[in-house]
């Protein structure tokens, strides 16, 4: 007898929680020590840049509006310099007209990218071409990479980041809603780093 929708949802919420439940250790100590990267770029003057393609490139641009805005409009604070790589579409369908769609966010941080800066970049299967290209000239620049990933074998963004975020998953909604459930919570910790928050 086949599970009735309700059974099936319930199901893949049970799933979701576990996997959050097996791994909370992983992602506290992970979600901390990238937060401490993100509130020393800030406290240093200098910004946050987010990329990713797809559902990775909603949540980049979803990321960046937390931290320029602000994560809970009840506790009002200054805005944090972020952009999300992804919103100039005039940028972004020019060069990829021109030249190729690989090059389009490394062209970005080549351009508006400074050293003490972070890129933040979402792939959740962390071999995207332009997520490589884009995080390899960060390096260069002496641009911290944090890259958050899929668990993968293999990733080509591994080499290229100082630290990567790996969601216990390999599904690709599930990888998105946990880097979502860390993003909330690095963020939540960068402003009680940065504005000392309770």
């Amino acid at each position: 007898m086949s599970e009735s929708n309700q059974e099936l949802i319930l199901s893949r919420i049970s799933h979701r929680v576990k996997i959050l439940q097996d791994n909370a250790d992983y992602i506290v100590n992970m979600s901390s020590s990238i937060a401490q990267i993100l509130a020393t770029s800030i406290k240093s003057g200098h910004k946050l840049m987010f990329c990713g393609n797809g559902g990775s490139a909603a949540e980049s641009q979803h990321m960046a509006a937390e931290y320029c805005a602000t994560l809970d409009h009840h506790k009002p604070r200054e805005g944090m310099a972020a952009i999300a790589l992804t919103t100039d579409t005039s940028l972004i369908t020019a060069w990829a007209n021109d030249f190729g769609f690989e090059g389009v966010f490394q062209r970005q941080v080549e351009t508006l990218g400074n050293t003490g800066d972070t890129l933040i970049v979402y792939s959740t299967s962390g071999s995207s071409k332009n997520i490589c290209m884009a995080a390899e000239t960060a390096k260069s620049k002496g641009i911290n990479v944090i890259a958050f990933v899929g668990n993968h074998k293999n990733m080509a963004i591994e080499p290229l980041a100082d630290m990567v975020f790996r969601a216990p998953a390999t599904q690709t909604p599930i990888i998105q809603e946990i880097h979502t459930i860390a993003g909330h919570e690095i963020c939540s910790n960068v402003e009680r780093i940065v504005f000392n928050f309770q």
